[in-house]
């Protein structure tokens, strides 16, 4: 009797649809055929990561995490940082558009609900800091 019922939830699985999933679905076959997705395939995103210092290049198996979790990971913070020089917005402008774009959204590695966008630009400002700071400049 539990073996008919667990048949008949899977053959009912099948019927159900999640809008949700399938409207995310639309965006990513779209993306995929992009300008922006094939300047992300060139990137080498993780490798850019590690010469930044962002992460490790073999990461501690027992290392404990400091500091605030943020909403992109170290390969979305360089995709982040890529995307504002591509565009050319200011830091608030690139928030606006990162909230309303979905695309800009795959590219960096993050969804974002429209019912709590981000609002933080000095986030953006940030990073930058943070990637600028750990560029060692040569003296001639």
């Amino acid at each position: 009797m539990l073996m008919a019922k667990i048949r008949n939830l899977s053959e009912l699985q099948q019927t159900i649809v999640f809008t949700e999933f399938d409207f995310y679905q639309h965006y990513e076959e779209t993306f995929k055929v992009s300008e922006l997705s094939r300047i992300k395939s060139l990137l080498p995103l993780r490798e850019m990561s590690v010469k930044f210092s962002l992460v490790e290049e073999t990461p501690r198996s027992f290392g404990v995490n400091r500091g605030r979790n943020s909403c992109f990971s170290s390969e979305g913070e360089m995709a982040l940082m890529l995307l504002k020089m591509y565009t050319g917005l200011s830091a608030p402008k690139l928030m606006e558009a990162l909230n309303g774009n979905i695309h800009y959204q795959i590219f960096c590695g993050v969804r974002i609900s429209p019912a709590s966008p981000l609002t933080d630009y000095k986030l953006i400002d940030d990073i930058q800091l943070e990637l600028s700071s750990s560029l060692k400049v040569q003296e001639l």
